[in-house]
């Protein structure tokens, strides 16, 4: 009996090691510390292969060890490190604190002129305008109790904004309470607006706004800045600076402002929040056509490479009236290659551009970083329009493909475009000076 005991216990502590590193699922959702508000686009570091960012709702997921150490980043709020074992359902980011020690030596304009300097001497580099990103891009719209879902891998110049981009492989679905509908999503070029940036290159959509570092006399001329210094308990300390458009006459054109994180040590540019008030966007449907106004927030967040400052991700949400979009991009350089593929680049039709580039069910393990919000899994997984979402085969319906067909002309949605009433170039030269 002693012998069986002793046997029992050997194979015991041969398992252990097999326990220790048994995978769990850690699930929760990261929220403002003071305000309660779930937190997008928060980063979650536990090692160089597994990592995730938060969704519209704050939301994660992931399958670590329990020993596993999950770290908790976001510009301008204090870091956090958790074992995954013990990591709560609601996990709480404090933000950083606001010091007054800098505000008296440096003004809000001397740090913009400082972020803006730096930030051309980088674009002057023939290799950061021509350096490439892949990104994984998800576009979901709230329309009438129809959501639609677009899931793409893009490959976009990702040097101070986003621009020149090619989808490579693309996944759409739809899912509403009627069964079969006609998407009305199915002519948007909503790929204009990942473009958006507090500073823009090759961006000819934006060209009839104001974009605060396009040109350093909007930031001089039409915006108020208020500076705050952010210190952490770690001792970092970066500039928050508020940029919000003063009471010039703005000839009614749609303006850019929001808040900049910018590094205390180097002027580097962290993150920019912001929104855009008053495009006009062209709404195509049912044989008709209309402008909507819309606003549009956006969140970016950077990082440096190769003496660069790079799109790292981003989100975009549109909220109007009756209609909602979110798009979340992140970048997945370290997980996706396409040496072989040239991809699709969008001539009229983003959505067309996906379905020509068709779907590979290989690369979408990666999309994992940020989770489906629980109504963008109906749209993935119980579509109803003839989209395939889940096969290799992307071909439409012939019926949906007739209907659209008859709905739409190619030749005359332009579903984003900004209002006609922009001004010419000499107003805004008398504007400006």
């Amino acid at each position: 009996m002693k012998a069986f005991y002793r046997l029992s216990i050997y194979h015991l502590l041969l398992l252990l090691p097999l326990y220790a590193t048994a995978q769990v699922r850690v699930a929760g959702k990261v929220v403002d510390d003071q305000t309660g508000e779930p937190l997008p686009s928060v980063s979650i570091y536990v090692r160089t292969d597994k990592g995730a960012i938060t969704n519209f709702d704050g939301d994660f997921s992931m399958q670590l060890s329990p020993d596993d150490v999950m770290r908790f980043t976001y510009v301008g709020y204090e870091k956090r490190e958790l074992r995954a074992g013990d990591c709560p359902e609601v996990v709480r980011l404090r933000p950083m604190t606001v010091t007054m020690g800098e505000l008296t030596v440096r003004s809000g304009r001397t740090i913009l002129d400082y972020v803006v300097a730096r930030l051309n001497k980088e674009w002057k580099r023939p290799l950061t305008q021509k350096k490439q990103g892949n990104y994984f891009y998800r576009l979901s719209s709230i329309y009438s109790k129809r959501l639609e879902l677009a899931e793409s891998f893009i490959k976009a110049r990702s040097a101070i904004n986003l621009r020149d981009i090619h989808f490579m492989r693309g996944l759409r679905g739809q899912f509403s309470d009627r069964g079969f509908d006609i998407s009305h999503m199915d002519s948007t070029n909503q790929h204009f607006l990942i473009e958006l940036a507090p500073m823009t290159h090759e961006s000819d959509f934006w060209n009839g706004t104001f974009i605060p570092f396009n040109d350093e006399r909007y930031y001089h001329k039409l915006y108020d800045s208020q500076v705050e210094t952010l210190a952490s308990e770690d001792g970092d300390s970066i500039y928050r600076v508020r940029l919000t458009k003063n009471s010039e006459p703005s000839l009614h054109l749609p303006y850019l402002e929001g808040t900049l994180y910018v590094s205390q040590k180097n002027w580097r540019l962290l993150r920019f929040e912001g929104d855009m008030h008053d495009l006009q966007m062209k709404v195509v449907g049912g044989g008709r056509s209309y402008m909507l106004p819309i606003d549009i927030h956006v969140n970016i967040v950077y990082k440096l490479k190769r003496r660069s400052t790079r799109v790292d991700h981003m989100t975009l949400q549109i909220k109007q009236d009756f209609i909602t979009t979110r798009s979340i991009l992140f970048n997945v350089d370290d997980d996706v290659k396409f040496r072989r593929l040239r991809g699709k680049s969008v001539e009229r039709n983003m959505l067309r551009s996906i379905d020509e580039a068709g779907y590979d069910s290989t690369l979408w393990a990666v999309s994992n970083i940020v989770l489906r919000t629980n109504e963008e899994e109906l749209a993935a997984f119980r579509d109803s329009t003839g989209f395939m979402p889940n096969l290799a085969d992307r071909r439409l319906d012939p019926v949906l493909l007739n209907v659209r067909r008859m709905l739409f002309d190619g030749e005359a949605v332009v579903p984003l475009r900004l209002t006609s009433k922009s001004a010419s170039k000499g107003d805004e030269e008398e504007l400006l000076h």
